[in-house]
């Protein structure tokens, strides 16, 4: 059969589009070839390292590219040809003159300046001017979230008091455990370094002192950042009260609410009335302890994560330690036993997780979720992932920081010992741990993975295929759970039952702050845009819709991500759906191509970080975004190919398909049709 003609396809049509994939394919073998890191990289194998890399990645995503192409504009060949039978007109015409019209459109509006944040146009001299009236607001907590939404809420002019239960601000990054900090000196943020900095505060985000992690923070340094961040925008001046534990919450009959404060140092209760409140609790709140049958019988030491200090770990030597959890927590215990020679280890995976190294392909996994990534459907995006990620990893194409764990260790963490094998397949319904100390750990002939401990007695642990172990020490790295008790006299008990996981929606002048975590992506970020969508809604810049539409947009969204681990499938598809429905701070592509093509490049290629919605619309502050992003090694390596030089050839191919992604997502409904950039889902 005639595959072209049974299509109703001109001859000659996929050849044509066979050839464009050849001819972008050959152009980054070329490119690749000649360029100057390529060269001092690999000398006289650059050709052939070029050629490896194209077969391995570069190929295959234009070939997909080239094959969404077809797919997406036989409609248009079909349509040519009714209209040929109508009309007489040519299919070829109405095929070609349907793409000039469409690609005409976009490039006029696009450097028109109207695909970007053009519902927000009449609002942008009101965003730069102070509300006519100032308001009081409540901040509580003094964390990471409490402190830019603080900050955001000061720059709209309002009061802002700072409620924190320790004395002083930091969080569960401060520097003890009397301050409230629960991370310790070895802890690396799971999250990439410029995912993970401050919109408006550029900050030095690779640090060759962290070995083979240089894109990420250790707890000092994310401590410092967030020190740079208070001395430049003076958060807390005269706006913190610390040692202030509230204990409630009331609405009164004029609308305020009236905070009810314990001064823990004084002694003292007294109550407050403000106009807003914004809950910062964040989500590390309350130390959580699974229930396992017989564990109060253990006879042997019991500690969570919390209570677990590196320092001392040198007291479990010879002894046999129970590790519940893979998660981050969990790995960096782990490595510390290993290091401190425990006896045996026996590492419980307890719910269904993926285990990603913290550098994959030399880049932290959340570098990989560029704008490039999300500019298409959400398919789009996993198709881009396995060629730059998957096919590279199973097929090692690039040079790495770090070798990876071996094979074995990686199918028994996520096949022979999973708790949900069967149902593997499943990307994003399940949680993942970025941090591959585990992983090495289990290559150690004291550690053991074991299934999820169901019964415990004086002696030891029984887990959920039957085997018994004895131990000494149960570590739970269990995680924590947020206080929700904060939330007044409200249905809402969790991120999915808020609107855009921030507003209360049966109290709209109260709002979350801190517990949009996505997937995969920082906190930073999504609390970052939270805040600055919080204050223009105090400041009525942006209206809020009625109770039963947030209600049921909670309702629709809950179920959309019904499956998700997370509430948001990642930080960054949240931060660009607040950015683009609710504030107007989307960067505009077609500006920066036109005006600044280096910083274009990185937007486009570099992790969806918080300063690229500080280039354009509401809050701009163009030229300390533009520091930060173009900061030496904050979005490529120098020194390694990376998923970006894997990646950046698809960019011709892509520049066809995007269009027709963006037409096909307004006419096919269900949630794999929908722009990734568009929806948080």
């Amino acid at each position: 059969m005639n595959i072209t003609a049974f299509l109703g396809y001109p001859d000659g049509f996929l050849s044509v589009v066979a050839a464009a994939v050849v001819v972008f394919t050959s152009g980054a073998v070329i490119g690749n070839a000649v360029r100057s890191k390529y060269r001092r990289i690999y000398g006289l194998r650059s050709p052939a390292r070029s050629v490896r890399h194209a077969l391995v990645s570069t190929l295959w995503i234009n070939v997909y590219l080239g094959l969404a192409f077809v797919a997406m504009t036989t409609p248009l060949w079909w349509l040519g040809r009714l209209i040929d039978g109508l009309v007489g007109v040519s299919p070829t015409v109405v095929f070609v003159g349907g793409l000039v019209l469409l690609y005409g459109a976009v490039l006029v509006r696009g450097f028109g300046g109207g695909l970007v944040n053009r519902r927000f146009a009449d609002a942008g001299e009101r965003d730069e001017q102070l509300p006519g009236v100032a308001k009081r607001v409540a901040v509580i907590g003094a964390g990471m979230s409490g402190m830019v939404a603080a900050k955001e809420l000061r720059e709209e002019g309002h009061e802002v008091v700072v409620f924190e239960r320790t004395d002083g601000p930091g969080g569960v990054w401060a520097a003890s455990k009397e301050r409230g900090g629960k991370a310790w000196a070895s802890t690396l943020t799971s999250s990439g370094a410029l995912n993970s900095t401050f919109s408006d505060d550029p900050y030095p985000v690779y640090h060759e002192e962290n070995g083979v992690t240089p894109r990420h923070f250790t707890r000092q340094q994310f401590h410092d950042m967030i020190t740079s961040y208070d001395s430049r925008h003076s958060v807390f001046a005269d706006t913190l009260r610390v040692c202030s534990d509230i204990e409630g919450i009331d609405r009164r009959q004029d609308g305020c609410w009236v905070l009810s404060v314990l001064d823990t140092v004084r002694g003292e209760r007294y109550q407050e009335a403000f106009d807003a409140v914004t809950i910062c609790t964040g989500l590390n709140q309350n130390a959580h302890i699974p229930d396992i049958e017989g564990q109060d019988d253990f006879g042997g030491h019991r500690l969570h994560a919390e209570d677990y200090r590196p320092d001392e770990a040198h007291e479990f030597q010879g002894k046999r330690v129970l590790v519940v959890g893979i998660g981050e927590t969990s790995s960096d215990v782990v490595r510390d036993l290993v290091a401190n020679h425990a006896a045996q280890i026996y590492v419980a995976q307890r719910g269904a997780t993926w285990v990603a190294p913290r550098n994959v392909v030399s880049l932290p996994p959340d570098h990989l979720e560029s704008r490039f990534i999300h500019a298409g459907a959400m398919f789009h995006r996993w198709v881009y992932l396995v060629c730059a990620v998957l096919i590279p990893v199973l097929f090692p194409a690039i040079r790495s920081r770090r070798r990876p764990p071996r094979f074995g260790v990686i199918f028994e963490i996520l096949v022979l010992r999973h708790p949900r094998k069967w149902t593997i397949w499943k990307l994003g319904t399940l949680n993942f741990t970025k941090s591959d100390d585990v992983a090495y750990a289990l290559e150690a002939p004291n550690v053991t993975l074991v299934g999820e401990p169901v019964a415990m007695d004086e002696t030891g642990f029984t887990t959920t295929d039957g085997d018994r172990h004895e131990a000494d020490v149960v570590v739970y790295c269990s995680g924590y759970r947020p206080d929700r008790s904060l939330v007044p006299g409200s249905t809402a008990q969790a991120a999915r039952d808020l609107y855009k996981l921030t507003i209360v929606p049966d109290q709209p002048e109260v709002a979350v702050i801190g517990m949009a975590r996505g997937q995969i992506g920082s906190l930073v970020m999504s609390s970052e845009m939270q805040a600055r969508w919080w204050a223009l809604i105090v400041s009525g810049k942006r209206t809020l819709p009625s109770v039963e539409e947030m209600q049921a947009d909670v309702s629709r969204m809950g179920h959309q991500t019904r499956r998700l681990y997370q509430p948001s499938r990642t930080a960054m598809v949240f931060a660009n759906s607040l950015a683009r429905h609710q504030i107007g701070c989307e960067p505009d592509m077609f500006r920066l191509f036109r005006t600044d093509r280096a910083l274009w490049f990185a937007v486009l290629m570099g992790p969806v970080s918080g300063a690229q919605y500080r280039l354009h619309g509401q809050g701009a502050k163009p030229e300390l975004a533009r520091e930060q992003l173009m900061m030496p090694e904050a979005t490529q390596n120098r020194d390694y190919v990376d998923s970006i030089d894997l990646l950046a050839y698809g960019i011709p191919g892509a520049f066809l398909v995007l269009p027709l992604y963006w037409v096909w997502s307004r006419i096919l409904p269900g949630f794999n049709a929908q722009l990734a950039h568009s929806s948080y889902a």
